[in-house]
């Protein structure tokens, strides 16, 4: 891949998860939800900062965020067992309902557009895709060690 195709993809990308965005149901703000989507998928116990850094966002942004969730009974702030001065996150039922919800009525615009859009064997492409993206997305420059650098090295 060169820089003008990745561009092109990076087009894509970003233009399907714009519309995917847009599928937003509306009942809390899309960062609301974006917030318990980071906690559902860290598990809890996650603390505050760990969202903030899984989000981009500033710990301020996020800590505002949790005072709102919290308040509309979607998620429980606790005390952190190994630090006290700490909190961790958990969601409640409601929650968990609510971003159950919203994932669902995103990915049914999605198996719509697909059916709309593609044709079978693109279909097939576009899963294997995926898998594709999020080894993309698990990529991180400085995760190969010296030794790794080594062993990939021509000898």
């Amino acid at each position: 891949m060169d820089v003008d195709e990745a561009s092109v993809f990076r087009l894509g990308l970003m233009a399907l998860y714009r519309r995917l965005r847009e599928e937003h149901a509306g009942e809390v703000p899309l960062n609301e939800i974006l917030v318990l989507g980071a906690v559902d998928r860290h598990g809890a116990p996650i603390g505050p900062s760990a969202v903030a850094d899984d989000l981009g966002m500033a710990r301020s942004n996020v800590a505002s965020l949790l005072r709102r969730l919290e308040a509309k009974g979607l998620v429980k702030l606790a005390p952190d067992p190994s630090d006290g001065r700490r909190s961790v996150i958990f969601l409640t039922p409601a929650g968990r309902t609510l971003l159950a919800r919203d994932r669902a009525e995103r990915e049914s615009w999605l198996v719509k557009a697909v059916r709309a859009e593609l044709n079978p064997q693109e279909a097939e492409q576009l899963m294997a895709a995926s898998a594709l993206m999020q080894r993309l997305a698990d990529y991180r420059e400085n995760d190969f060690d010296n030794e790794e650098m080594e062993r990939c090295a021509p000898h």
